[in-house]
């Protein structure tokens, strides 16, 4: 019987983003940031 390998194991990558990184990436239409209560 053949002998199988396995794959190399890779760690996944962990990205942190700042709340001003997040509001660029998304925009403001996107990113609804604070409280709701005054917006409906």
């Amino acid at each position: 019987m053949e002998s199988k390998k396995l794959p190399e194991y890779a760690a996944p990558e962990v990205i942190t983003y700042t709340d001003e990184e997040i509001l660029e990436e998304l925009g403001p239409a996107q990113a609804v940031y604070g409280n709701l209560g005054d917006s409906i």
